[in-house]
């Protein structure tokens, strides 16, 4: 039910900046799942593009503190 599929693709920045490397994932989920995700950002003014993207980025970063926190107690320990 859940596989994931991705396309790279390389975006081109002009000045300094660096080129960012994105992909599009592509998962297979229930069409109610879908269709009650898109109505419920939809009412908040949000796309589901944007909702996702902001959840994997907070997703990373608590993981990525719990990992801290683990360390720090192996430490203490």
């Amino acid at each position: 039910m859940q596989q994931v599929h991705k396309c790279e693709k390389l975006n081109e920045r002009k000045g300094n900046e660096a080129n960012t490397k994105t992909v599009r994932l592509s998962i297979e989920i229930p069409e109610n799942i879908r269709e009650n995700f898109r109505d419920a950002v939809e009412n908040n003014g949000k796309s589901m593009k944007d909702v996702l993207r902001v959840y994997m980025q907070k997703y990373i970063w608590k993981q990525s503190e719990l990992q801290r926190n683990r360390q720090k107690r192996r430490q203490n320990i």
